[in-house]
């Protein structure tokens, strides 16, 4: 059964968590979500004040989106069987914190993070971006 808001093909991560006010942006539409929301490559996640959401994608990485964040899923491709996939997200404000999954550990580069200032090759770890909209 597919996660609320996607057929099953289409989703490549699932809002796990949330606390607050968690919008996606879809197709030129914006609307409220609650947990078990499926995501789509196009996505754009944002978090209101004081607010926080957790997605887990389908290679079992987790990011954890933190308050007055806007996180788009650029593109994302894992195939379980091969063990092989890629995975973009660009982060424009706010903070995210990223556990990688089965996609980092395979590869350079095969997991990106673009903030205004760079391009972040994910390898297999962990680590937090913040983005400060009075910084670019």
């Amino acid at each position: 059964m597919p996660a609320a808001g996607a057929s099953a093909q289409d989703v490549i991560a699932v809002i796990q968590q949330m606390k607050g006010d968690v919008e996606v942006a879809r197709d030129g539409e914006r609307q409220s979500v609650t947990s078990g929301y499926g995501l789509e490559v196009s996505d754009v996640i944002h978090t209101g004040p004081d607010s926080a959401a957790g997605l887990q994608f389908t290679d079992g990485a987790l990011v954890a989106l933190g308050s007055e964040t806007e996180y788009a899923l650029e593109s994302y491709e894992f195939d379980a069987a091969a063990d092989r996939g890629s995975f973009d997200s660009s982060i424009s404000r706010g903070t995210l914190s990223i556990r990688s999954g089965r996609i980092a550990k395979k590869g350079v580069d095969r997991m990106r993070v673009r903030t205004p200032a760079t391009i972040l090759g994910v390898r297999g770890t962990r680590f937090m971006v913040r983005v400060d909209p009075e910084d670019q």
